[in-house]
């Protein structure tokens, strides 16, 4: 990076301070801070002062390494200077606990002589349906502008590094963001959804350069003292909280513009009656996240995320890439269209978003009847053939316009086995979830060795209110059962 651009990024991304005495007393009382060890390194250097900026470079870690592309050059004067600080700083850590421990056992001993009260319990308060739970002291408005990222790859120091300065010089934090590692399958080739990830660090944005603070959680991808990951599983848990439902408006709203070679005018356009049923409904939650528009990043036609500032309404969907959102070691989570994935050889079906599984399910085929290649919804019909508890079960979903589709059975014992004539058969609850989460038009890909044998269910299953008629009473269906 040329060292102009870089100075104008941390001028603009930052606000770079010059004042090295204020960023003194700050690493003085916040010694902990990566950010601003290497804010005052920089400050040093520029004054000449380049023994102190080692030190401070020392102290920055990651950090430095994340804006200048290279290693902390230090000295071995430096390390040993280092080494001193830390074990003054071990000792006087030391010196403080005793103290707190002597005072604290003061403390109780008075304790003892005064009389004895009931303890108060706060009365349990009732929280709003369809809304995640809003960690302490974290507004709605700062959890609108939460991000979360997975790191591509292992979670070593290099792709952890990589993935940071992703964050700090890209993403432009400016409220809260973390990085996570996914759980990978059993393959290897996927990350699960439904599995929490392990949180490996968080940057607190802030708009003093020197006071944003970078937390750790991982001691293997970072070589350091990780710090309590309270806060941040709670900010990640309500993050996570409602981002199916988003997801599936997102993809409902990309498959309708495909379709339609326009935008939706309004959410009702998305549950229309049979044969126009994208979604049967929407819930509450996805009527907000569609008014607020700004909140809900939409797709392009490569299957990106846009910019933030273009609304919903907006969005213009095309072909799905069927890569994952990744960038100089960044994954975003949930941020492609859903898609349909089925496994010929181990009887799998799985719907994904880009190289995430959110959902897979065991089927039955009809071994090479079973046809492979690329398809996608053509037609959802609730109740095929005016029953629910028919051949086909209680949904339907024919693939691109043939005598194949997706389907419910009454044979529940096929499952896992090849007894169909080429459909792809579908226990009961399964693919009413299935139906509720993938949208007209949904991309369908068949083939061989595409999934884990792992099967991973919703809990609960996912389920949208019915607000159009689904079925089609004047069709006889005749899908290759």
């Amino acid at each position: 990076m040329k060292e102009k651009d870089h100075e104008d990024q941390l001028r603009q991304f930052f606000k770079y301070k010059e004042d090295s005495l204020h960023l003194k007393k700050y690493v003085r009382e916040h010694p902990n801070n990566k950010m601003a060890w290497y804010l005052l390194g920089r400050e040093y250097d520029a004054q000449g002062k380049r023994g102190k900026a080692l030190y401070c470079y020392a102290q920055a870690g990651e950090v430095y390494e994340a804006f200048e592309n290279k290693t902390i050059p230090v000295s071995q004067e430096s390390l040993r200077a280092l080494k001193q600080w830390e074990q003054r700083s071990r000792a006087r850590r030391w010196l403080s606990r005793i103290r707190i421990a002597a005072l604290t056992a003061l403390a109780m001993a008075g304790i003892l002589y005064l009389p004895i009260q009931r303890a108060y319990t706060p009365e349990p308060q009732p929280f709003p349906a369809n809304a995640p739970a809003l960690p302490p002291g974290v507004s709605e408005a700062q959890m609108e502008q939460t991000k979360v990222y997975y790191v591509a790859g292992g979670k070593n120091k290099e792709n952890v590094g990589a993935a940071l300065q992703e964050m700090l010089l890209k993403e432009r934090v400016n409220s809260y963001a973390i990085l996570a590692h996914g759980k990978p399958t059993d393959d290897g080739k996927w990350i699960h959804w439904l599995q929490p990830p392990q949180l490996l660090l968080s940057v607190e944005g802030k708009q003093d350069a020197s006071r944003q603070q970078i937390n750790y959680y991982d001691a293997e991808s970072c070589a350091c003292q990780p710090t309590d990951a309270a806060k941040a599983n709670a900010i990640y848990g309500s993050w996570a909280g409602q981002r199916e439902q988003e997801l599936v408006l997102r993809s409902a709203v990309a498959s309708f513009t495909r379709i339609n070679g326009k935008a939706p005018v309004g959410l009702q356009e998305l549950n229309r009656p049979y044969p126009d049923n994208v979604l049967p409904g929407v819930t509450a939650y996805m009527e907000q996240l569609y008014e607020k528009s700004k909140g809900l990043p939409p797709v392009d036609p490569t299957g990106q995320p846009v910019p933030d500032s273009q609304p919903v309404s907006a969005v213009q969907a095309g072909p799905d890439t069927g890569g994952a959102s990744v960038a100089s070691g960044l994954i975003k989570p949930l941020m492609e269209p859903l898609r349909i994935v089925v496994d010929k050889s181990n009887h799998r079906l799985a719907i994904v978003s880009g190289q995430m599984i959110v959902r897979s399910y065991p089927v039955g085929l009809g071994g090479d009847k079973t046809p492979e290649g690329s398809f996608e919804i053509s037609e959802k019909v609730r109740n095929p053939n005016g029953k629910s508890n028919g051949d086909f079960g209680s949904r339907g979903m024919t693939l691109s316009d043939t005598l194949y589709a997706i389907h419910g059975t009454n044979k529940p014992s096929s499952i896992e086995k090849d007894q169909s004539l080429g459909c792809v058969r579908m226990l009961p609850d399964d693919v009413e979830e299935l139906f509720d989460m993938v949208p007209l038009g949904t991309k369908v890909t068949i083939g061989k060795g595409l999934l884990p044998a792992e099967i991973k269910r919703g809990n609960p299953s996912f389920r949208l209110p019915l607000s159009s008629n689904e079925t089609n009473p004047g069709k006889v269906y005749k899908w290759l059962d």
